[in-house]
């Protein structure tokens, strides 16, 4: 992948990490997640981390936070594209990783809160630094939809939980 570059970036952690010419895993997990999805989830989570990979999301829902949680728990990496400002101060696991080097977050907005307009652009921003995208309960979501529907018209890899 080529390196990548945005106007305005603001970022805490290893920039290597965005441009790097690795593959990145793109995340989306709807809200609607059921108990099944969960598990599936959890595994895909800790395997993903076990194996050093690098995951990319927004990381708005709770079963997104749970995926950035156990990928890093386990070693892998991650690029957080925030829809609203850099936090002042982080959770333990994210200083653990930014001091490790397994931490990018990034921002371009000045804003306390994220909202559909930055939540829409921070989900592009994840398909476009991603080498293939991994979706969870994308059925009936006005979100995600778009996003793969792109993606699957631009050939993306796309894989669906």
């Amino acid at each position: 992948m080529k390196e990548f570059d945005m106007v305005g970036m603001r970022t805490i952690g290893n920039v290597e990490l965005l441009q790097k010419p690795h593959a990145r895993i793109g995340v989306f997990a709807s809200r609607q997640l059921d108990s099944v999805g969960s598990i599936i989830k959890e595994q895909w989570s800790v395997a993903k981390g076990r194996q050093r990979k690098c995951i990319v999301g927004t990381f708005h829902s709770r079963s997104e936070c749970e995926i950035l949680y156990l990928v890093l728990k386990y070693g892998g990496s991650a690029v957080w594209f925030m829809g609203c400002k850099l936090p002042d101060t982080l959770p333990d696991f994210c200083k653990k990783a930014v001091k490790s080097g397994r931490l990018l977050m990034v921002s371009c907005f000045n804003r306390e809160r994220h909202n559909l307009a930055t939540a829409r652009y921070c989900m592009h921003m994840v398909d476009l630094a991603s080498s293939y995208l991994v979706f969870w309960a994308l059925e009936g979501s006005r979100m995600l939809g778009p996003i793969h529907a792109r993606a699957v018209a631009r050939g993306k890899w796309v894989e669906c939980f």
